[in-house]
C-alpha cells in the first residue's frame, strides 16, 4: 500500500472520530441541522454505523454489491423503524444499554472476523440499528421540527454507514484484511469502557 493511500486511511479514519462519549444525552432537538449533526456527536453511533459498513464489505459469505447495499439499507430502516415505534409512544426498557451492547458486538464481531450470510448479516444489522432508533424517536418530543431532525440524522447515517464500507473496499484491495480486526478491537473496547 503505498503513502498516498495509507493518509487517505488515516484521514479517513481520523474525520469520524468521536465528538463526545454517547450520544443520548437527554439533549434538547430542534430540527434538520440538529439531526444531521446528532450521529456525530458521539461514538455509540458513528461506531456501530462504520462497524456495520465494514461487514457490509468482508464479513457476510456473499460480498457483493448487494450486499454492500442490503445490510447498510436494512440498518436504515430499522433505524426509521424503531424510531417510529418510539413516537407511538412505546417505552422499551433498557435501550441505552441494548445500544452499547450493539457497540460490544459490532466490535467482537469484526474482530472475530465472523461471516455471516446475507440474511443472517441484514438481521444483525436491523438488530443493531432498532435500539439507535429507539432512541432517537424517545428525543424526538424534545424535536421542533420532527420529520426534519428524522430526515437530518437518516442523511448522516447514510454517509457513515457509506464510509465504514469505503473503508472496508480500501482495506480488502489493499489486502489489509487486519485493519477491520483492529477497527473491531476498538470498537468493542469503546463499548466495554461506555458499560463500566
Amino acid at each position: 500500500m503505498n503513502k498516498r493511500n495509507q493518509l487517505r486511511l488515516l484521514a479517513l479514519a481520523g474525520a469520524m472520530a468521536p465528538l463526545s462519549a454517547m450520544a443520548h444525552t437527554g439533549h434538547e432537538v430542534a430540527g434538520f441541522v440538529q439531526g444531521i449533526l446528532h450521529p456525530l456527536s458521539g461514538a455509540d453511533h458513528l461506531l456501530v454505523m462504520l462497524a456495520v459498513g465494514l461487514m457490509a464489505v468482508g464479513k457476510t459469505r456473499d460480498i457483493s454489491s448487494r450486499t454492500r447495499i442490503a445490510v447498510p439499507a436494512a440498518f436504515l430502516l430499522a433505524m426509521v423503524a424503531g424510531t417510529l415505534l418510539a413516537m407511538t409512544g412505546l417505552s422499551v426498557p433498557f435501550v441505552e444499554q441494548g445500544i452499547v451492547v450493539s457497540v460490544i458486538a459490532a466490535g467482537v464481531l469484526l474482530a472475530l472476523a465472523v461471516r455471516f450470510s446475507l440474511v443472517a448479516g441484514i438481521a444483525v444489522a436491523s438488530g443493531f440499528a432498532l435500539f439507535h432508533g429507539l432512541a432517537h424517536g424517545a428525543e424526538l418530543p424534545l424535536a421542533v421540527h420532527p420529520l426534519a431532525y428524522i430526515a437530518g440524522f437518516l442523511i448522516t447515517t447514510s454517509v457513515l454507514l457509506v464510509a465504514g464500507t469505503r473503508l472496508g473496499q480500501l482495506a480488502d484491495s489493499y489486502s489489509m484484511g487486519m485493519v477491520s480486526r483492529i477497527a473491531g478491537v476498538a470498537v468493542a473496547a469503546f463499548g466495554v469502557l461506555a458499560a463500566v
